[in-house]
């Protein structure tokens, strides 16, 4: 079992009930390649949780073509701007009083992914906020009083190159994630932000993503932080991709020989055991099932090798339960379920916006293990996603065994801000300084 969750490119020809924003930017498209993950650590023990999002905004915006870039992130001309102010929310109640302004503005940013949307970030915080998940830290940008950027940050302390930091990212946990919701010609908005963040003087390291070196973004960052003295690194943390433009039939005859002979055999495994049926939540269609696929989803979960009928959480229940609610009210939601021989044996949830599926959580029960059914169920997943017209899966992380059904790896990009404390520089300087001895060692990234 895996909790994952990718972000894809959009393509403006989705139908509209695919997601709420059917004339946003350009084509955004894969490119192939591998490249060899570099892994970043922060050290904190805790239990077994969902990963929750994993954004890859970084990789959808280095895709962008030239020309939506240079739309979507070019001030206006001749056009003079009333100053940013910028405040920070630090409580999961004075969030939701930003609902209504936060929506408006989504709506009307085209260069975004659903990583920014209102509705995901609420779930996140409203489970995870607090001695789980850190101290919510959420930028609020204000022009003559009207909404124009979000940063929603968490704060918390933990370890790089295991020497201890207090740090701020985006939400969701220590994944390589998240995202600013900005003006789409207004980058200097996020360096508004980070200028307020380094200003305070409460942070060693500052981690964000979706933002590749030479864009607006980046140049934003770099503006920001060289007032205050503080350093910039990057690192990549490729991401496995699902090429589904031509449709599901297509990719399958683009894969090899070997692939198409072991989805054959793994068919007939399942078969031979029981009547497969895959059912739930496909966007508008199943919705009057939803509360019955959450709770399935649960003890698909619960059966899991990791949990091994151990309860849920009540937290991450809450968390995929929001989601889930969330979403399928917007026709968003693509929750399948497999069950062989009437029992159920593997979940997979994900989040479709603007033609692009963003992988959620997959979940497989222990007694079917030797069947592979979360392999199976994803062909299924995948095959139905082309149907409706979604054209790209992502899946976060170069896993060597995602090379099995992956068409490519897309690198994606992390940005580190070090501040001039002593801490954060032995950091930068063991994780970064040294990095040639490490490889020169073989070992991974500390």
């Amino acid at each position: 079992m895996f909790f994952d969750f990718a972000g894809l490119y959009h393509d403006p020809t989705c139908p509209e009930n695919y997601g709420e924003f059917p004339d946003s930017t350009s084509n955004r498209r894969f490119q192939s390649g591998t490249a060899v993950p570099s892994r970043i650590s922060f050290s904190r023990s805790r239990p077994f949780f969902p990963s929750g999002f994993v954004w890859l905004t970084d990789c959808l915006r280095k895709l962008v073509s030239e020309a939506v870039l240079e739309k979507t992130n070019r001030p206006a001309e001749h056009v003079d701007r009333s100053p940013v102010t910028v405040e920070w929310i630090t409580t999961v109640g004075d969030l939701k009083t930003l609902a209504a302004e936060w929506k408006t503005l989504e709506a009307s940013v085209k260069d975004r992914t659903v990583f920014s949307t209102f509705d995901l970030l609420d779930a996140w915080y409203s489970n995870y906020a607090g001695d789980y998940g850190g101290e919510p830290l959420i930028g609020v940008a204000r022009r003559e009083g009207k909404l124009v950027g979000v940063a929603p940050l968490m704060k918390r302390r933990g370890c790089l190159a295991k020497v201890p930091l207090r740090r701020a990212h985006f939400a969701t946990h220590d994944a390589h994630s998240g995202e600013f919701l900005v003006e789409d010609d207004q980058p200097e908005t996020i360096r508004s932000f980070v200028d307020s963040l380094a200003g305070r003087g409460e942070f060693d390291l500052i981690c964000f993503n979706g933002i590749e070196p030479g864009c607006p973004r980046f140049n934003a960052l770099e503006e920001a932080t060289a007032p205050h003295g503080w350093s910039v690194q990057t690192s990549n943390h490729p991401n496995a991709t699902v090429d589904l433009r031509d449709g599901y039939e297509s990719y399958c005859q683009r894969m090899s020989r070997n692939f198409r002979r072991t989805l054959k055999r793994q068919a007939e495994r399942v078969t031979d055991v029981g009547t497969p049926v895959v059912e739930g939540v496909q966007l508008t269609s199943g919705v009057e099932r939803l509360e019955s696929c959450i709770d399935r989803l649960f003890t698909v979960t619960e059966a899991s090798y990791k949990l091994k009928g151990q309860r849920l959480a009540d937290i991450h229940r809450g968390y995929l339960g929001d989601l889930a609610r969330n979403f399928a009210a917007r026709g968003m939601l693509h929750l399948s379920i497999l069950s062989i021989g009437g029992r159920d044996a593997a979940v997979v949830m994900g989040i479709v916006e603007r033609c692009c599926y963003y992988d959620v959580t997959l979940a497989y029960a222990e007694e079917f293990a030797s069947l592979s059914p979360g392999a199976y169920l994803m062909q299924h997943v995948l095959s139905d996603l082309a149907t409706r017209g979604v054209h790209t899966l992502v899946s976060h992380g170069a896993h060597e065994y995602k090379r099995r059904w992956s068409t490519s790896f897309v690198p994606s990009t992390r940005v580190f801000l070090f501040s001039r404390s002593n801490c954060a520089r032995l950091s930068r300087f063991i994780r970064f300084g040294m990095a040639s001895v490490w490889q020169k060692l073989g070992s991974e990234d500390p």
